[in-house]
């Protein structure tokens, strides 16, 4: 009886490990976007287009990752709708960005940061 204690608890303890796991992983997606969000806004405001493109373009990728963990989350309607928002706003800050509209492509980088902040809002860090 005791070997099967043993295996059961590596698989509880795996299971925990990867739990804990896919928590750092979280933060670090949601550092990541705004890390990216904050590049974004300097970009914009210094007229760079490549470098505002490509940060559009990797919070875009982000964002996609965060409408799969929503989606996976029959109870988290508001996380999928606002990071759906997300990705509609990221992709109009780059054709923005590629008309050389700056002005709208702030404007719309202000309410990409709106729509992160209510999506904090329905779910709080702990």
């Amino acid at each position: 009886m005791r070997k099967l204690f043993i295996p059961l608890g590596g698989l509880s303890l795996a299971i925990g490990i990867a739990h804990a796991a896919g928590a750092v992983l979280d933060m670090d997606l949601m550092q990541s976007v705004e890390d990216a969000n904050k590049s974004l806004a300097s970009n914009i405001a210094l007229r760079d287009a490549a470098a505002s493109t490509k940060d559009a373009q990797e919070l875009h990728e982000l964002f996609k990752t965060v409408e799969g963990h929503y989606q996976a989350k029959p109870d988290a309607p508001d996380g999928l709708e606002l990071s759906r928002k997300s990705l509609t706003l990221t992709k109009k800050i780059q054709d923005q960005v590629g008309g050389k509209d700056f002005d709208g492509a702030s404007d719309s980088a202000t309410e990409l940061s709106r729509t992160c902040r209510a999506c904090h809002t329905f779910y709080k860090q702990s």
